[in-house]
């Protein structure tokens, strides 16, 4: 079965946002999901009826605005022997989501990876860093050891391809308030990255 997909003539671009309430303390961030998935619709009449399987290309932009949305996408513990982001359940979520008469499915199982989907979250240095803030527990640590902790979550979202200039900025602007002993060539080498893409 080809992959090609069709965009504008399936109509599938989806401008969603999950009706829970936003938290004011959380920033507004920006999900993108674009990929291939395959649609079964049933098709024929009651009588005689077949499931017409065809490849799709769908695209979602989603608003992450509270805390349970973020953790829906992003392993709250960020250890590193575990996939930061679990990409192939989080697709699976909109795909399940889609308000149609037929169903979408991946290419490929597996909660893990979705190879065939790309991911992104945008955002602002200030809504990163206000992010950081919010998602990091507070009670017993001090100021400098939350930003150094924030420092390395971002420096994560970074290396597996997910979050955008915005996150290397609020990592600098925390090693720079708070004077942590951290380097900065990653996140320079990523912002340059993007500049040089620009040109």
């Amino acid at each position: 079965m080809s992959t090609d997909a069709s965009t504008q003539a399936d109509g599938e671009h989806r401008d969603a946002t999950d009706s829970e309430s936003s938290s004011p303390d959380f920033p507004a961030l920006t999900v993108t999901a674009e990929g291939v998935a395959e649609r079964h619709q049933q098709v024929g009449t009651p009588t005689l009826s077949c499931v017409e399987i065809m490849p799709v290309q769908l695209s979602f932009t989603i608003t992450l605005a509270s805390q349970s949305q973020w953790k829906e996408l992003v392993d709250p513990t960020f250890r590193t022997h575990y996939p930061t982001v679990e990409r192939g359940a989080f697709v699976d979520r909109l795909l399940a989501e889609l308000d149609s008469s037929a169903v979408y499915e991946r290419q490929s199982s597996g909660t893990s990876k979705a190879p065939q989907w790309d991911l992104a979250i945008e955002g602002t240095a200030t809504e990163w860093k206000q992010l950081m803030w919010a998602f990091i527990v507070s009670s017993d640590r001090d100021a400098a050891d939350r930003a150094y902790q924030a420092v390395s979550y971002l420096e994560q979202l970074l290396a597996c391809g997910l979050a955008n200039a915005g996150a290397a900025l609020a990592a600098l602007d925390f090693i720079d308030t708070y004077n942590l002993d951290h380097s900065t060539e990653t996140f320079q080498e990523h912002i340059d990255a993007i500049d040089g893409d620009e040109d």
